[in-house]
């Protein structure tokens, strides 16, 4: 059966599986390994800024996002992170959790939301215009990777 449910520390490890199973475009290209995904992982949840959310299908998490109940303006706030294992993509599940945050956003009284991906990852940015996202603007030199991907777009959707 699946199911999007609340997530707490006690998935860290899960966590880092899909992170690590995604196969991030990123990922890959700077070499950060299974460990640096799991201490990036800890230090989200101890600075708690963000509100992490699961896809369990069959008792096996698969996939989650997370949600920053913040960002620059009145009401809005920001997808953080949306990540689903390499097997599981392109089956649905990135929309559905994406719809999910939208929805709890929407209850929360968010009135936008808000992303930011890399510039040169076309197929994750077609995801996400597919999804309603407009392209806001572009930050050069956003990310601190000493080569590839340095560029971060920023999208908006109105709830």
């Amino acid at each position: 059966m699946d199911k999007i449910i609340r997530l707490n520390k006690k998935y860290t490890v899960e966590l880092t599986i899909v992170d690590f199973e995604s196969e991030h475009q990123g990922d890959r290209k700077n070499n950060i390994t299974k460990q640096d995904m799991k201490i990036g992982i800890k230090n989200r949840f101890d600075k708690g800024h963000e509100i992490f959310f699961g896809y369990k299908h069959n008792n096996e998490l698969i996939g989650y996002a997370t949600l920053k109940p913040f960002f620059p303006g009145y009401n809005h706030c920001e997808m953080y992170w949306l990540a689903v294992k390499k097997k599981y993509q392109k089956q649905g599940i990135g929309t559905k959790l994406i719809k999910y945050i939208e929805n709890y956003a929407n209850k929360q009284g968010f009135r936008k939301i808000y992303l930011y991906t890399g510039k040169d990852m076309k197929d994750t940015r077609s995801f996400y215009e597919k999804r309603g996202y407009n392209l806001v603007n572009e930050f050069p030199d956003y990310y601190g990777y000493k080569s590839g991907n340095k560029t971060a777009v920023l999208y908006c959707k109105k709830l």
